[in-house]
C-alpha cells in the first residue's frame, strides 16, 4: 500500500488543513443578525463555512466519478473520509467546535454518495485506518 498510503495521507492532510484552518473569527461575518436573512446561529454559520471548505474535494470526487475514473474517485473518497476522520475530535479554537458531529455526518454522506455513484471504497484499508467509524463503512 506504500504509494497509495502516501497519496491518502496527502489528501487527508490537505482536507484536514482546509477544515482546521478555519478559525472561530470566520463567524464574525456569517453569524448573528444578517439583513435579508434574519438571525443565523453560530453553529449554522460554522456548518456552512465548513461545507464551503469541503466542497472542492467533493466536486473533484463527482467529477472523477462522472468521467468514469472509478479507481481515482475511490482513492479520493478514501482521502476525504480519512481527512474527516482526523477532524472528528479537533474542536478547540476551530469552527468544528460549533459542529461536533460535522465530520461523522459528512463522512456518512460521502459513503452514501459513493454507493450511489458506483464507487467501491477500499473498505478493508479504511477499517484499519478508521476503526471508530467501522459501522459507517459496512
Amino acid at each position: 500500500m506504500g504509494d497509495k498510503r502516501s497519496v491518502l495521507d496527502a489528501l487527508s492532510a490537505a482536507e484536514k488543513a482546509a477544515l482546521l484552518g478555519l478559525g472561530i473569527e470566520e463567524l464574525d461575518t456569517r453569524a448573528g443578525y444578517r439583513p435579508g436573512r434574519g438571525y443565523v446561529h453560530p453553529a449554522k454559520a460554522a456548518d456552512e463555512i465548513l461545507d464551503e471548505a469541503l466542497q472542492p474535494f467533493l466536486d473533484d470526487l463527482y467529477r472523477r466519478a462522472g468521467l468514469g475514473i472509478r479507481s481515482a474517485a475511490a482513492g479520493l473518497a478514501a482521502g476525504i473520509l480519512l481527512g474527516l476522520y482526523h477532524c472528528r475530535h479537533c474542536n478547540s479554537e476551530t469552527l468544528l467546535e460549533y459542529c461536533p458531529d460535522y465530520a461523522a455526518e459528512r463522512a456518512s454522506g460521502v459513503v452514501s454518495d459513493c454507493a450511489s455513484l458506483g464507487i467501491e471504497l477500499p473498505t478493508d484499508e479504511l477499517l484499519d485506518l478508521m476503526p471508530e467509524w467501522s459501522a459507517m463503512l459496512h
